[in-house]
């Protein structure tokens, strides 16, 4: 039987990843996302870098057993500043906070094609992040893995969308150009939470990823103080929880 070394998450994420000739594999860990970018198709060849010396060499091991070290390249290094300008058209990184990744694609050599981000937290700002760098979001994904709820996203950069795209397949040319929700968004708006195309195709994940946004932010109310009813924070709960409750 073979060993599973994806999980669910990283199995969601993987589907929403171009097809590109080079990708980064950032915050590669065990190495399992950079040998699936190459074994099923996704790229011609990978970067997987990581900060930490230890999960590197778990990586290596793994990448030259199943025989790929000719392909992948593990690299030690934080963020994309491991690479260099032209190496890559886009990148993987999945598994931090939102505002590290962030950080990554600031710091880097050159803005890359396309970012598939699967942040833990922080999404509103990331989104929004990506889209005044000159980015489009084509897809919103939501997924669970061991009880516990994540997103993650595609963002592509404007001026090569149409190379990312097909008419056949879930965002068509037409959609991305001229019915994308994030364009003229309020920035208070709470898609940039929750996924303005996740909000318009409803998965079946839809209902309870809001839920458990509400859930949250009403423990966050309850366990105010009398004091603190009428002050901005508790007044911008309240606001969040109405406005995310039309989505459901």
């Amino acid at each position: 039987m073979k060993i599973r070394t994806m999980t669910d998450r990283l199995e969601a994420v993987f589907t929403i990843i171009p097809t590109a000739n080079a990708i980064g594999d950032i915050g590669t860990d065990h190495g399992y996302m950079a040998v699936e970018l190459l074994t099923r198709g996704k790229a011609n060849s990978v970067i997987a870098g990581d900060v930490n010396k230890g999960p590197l060499a778990s990586a290596a091991a793994y990448i030259k057993k199943r025989g790929l070290d000719d392909n992948i390249e593990c690299r030690l290094g934080n963020g994309l500043q491991a690479t260099k300008v032209g190496e890559l058209q886009g990148a993987v990184i999945c598994g931090m906070g939102g505002f590290l990744m962030r950080d990554i694609v600031d710091e880097g050599p050159e803005l890359l094609d396309f970012y598939v981000l699967q942040p833990q937290n922080g999404q509103a700002e990331l989104r929004q992040y990506m889209v005044q760098q000159g980015y489009k979001i084509l897809r919103d994904i939501v997924m669970t893995d061991m009880g516990k709820m994540y997103q993650a996203f595609l963002a592509v950069r404007s001026d090569v969308v149409e190379q990312y795209i097909s008419e056949s397949g879930p965002i068509t040319p037409k959609r991305v150009v001229e019915e994308n929700p994030y364009d003229g968004l309020e920035s208070n708006s709470m898609l940039w939470l929750v996924g303005a195309w996740a909000e318009q195709e409803r998965p079946e994940l839809w209902r309870e990823h809001i839920e458990f946004l509400i859930y949250q932010r009403q423990c966050a109310i309850d366990g105010m103080t009398t004091e603190l009813a009428h002050t901005e924070k508790y007044q911008e709960l309240e606001r969040e929880i109405q406005e995310l409750k039309t989505y459901v």
